[in-house]
């Protein structure tokens, strides 16, 4: 009866795969979409190139032992495809195809003003244009965040007698 052949990682590389996890969390922290769902699966991607590679080293060379354990040296060098270079293609089929949402929310509001001609406007407004991802408060806030860091609008406060209200001047 055939069963199952478990090939273990040795200390030393579970370590290194340890650290390419938490250096997948740091890279996943910066990425959004679709590209952050692909750097949430490298770790995995890395343990199966890691054991592909130590059958391959197996396979040239002849007269070997079959392969027991995966070595720090198939991880490190599965780490080094994975994140090193695999990564950037992700990156450039995912990442650059979908803005985050804040991006892609400034662009609308960048077009309304445009469009419009806008000098000044409350966030109430944009809500109030029933633009698709720009609905609530906090999609709009986070968009108009966006374009006050890249000096698009400027955010001031109006005395009402009341709540003061919240401007953006167009710059």
């Amino acid at each position: 009866m055939k069963r199952p052949f478990y090939i273990v990682f040795s200390d030393a590389a579970a370590d290194a795969l340890q650290g390419f996890r938490q250096q997948c969390r740091a890279w996943e922290a910066e990425a959004t979409g679709l590209f952050k769902g692909h750097i949430g699966k490298m770790p995995g991607l890395a343990v199966r190139v890691a054991g592909v590679l130590a059958h391959l080293d197996w396979a040239a060379e002849a007269g070997a032992p079959y392969p027991d354990k995966i070595g720090s040296g198939h991880i490190a060098r599965a780490c080094h495809l994975v994140g090193g270079h695999l990564r950037l293609h992700a990156f450039r089929a995912y990442g650059a195809a979908s803005p985050p949402d804040d991006i892609r929310n400034a662009r609308r509001i960048a077009d309304v003003i445009r469009s419009e001609d806008w000098q000044s406007f409350t966030a109430r407004d944009i809500q109030r244009r029933g633009l698709a991802g720009l609905q609530l408060a906090n999609a709009v806030q986070a968009a108009l965040d966006v374009l006050e860091q890249a000096d698009w609008v400027m955010r001031f406060r109006e005395e009402t007698g009341g709540k003061p209200r919240v401007v953006y001047a167009v710059t």
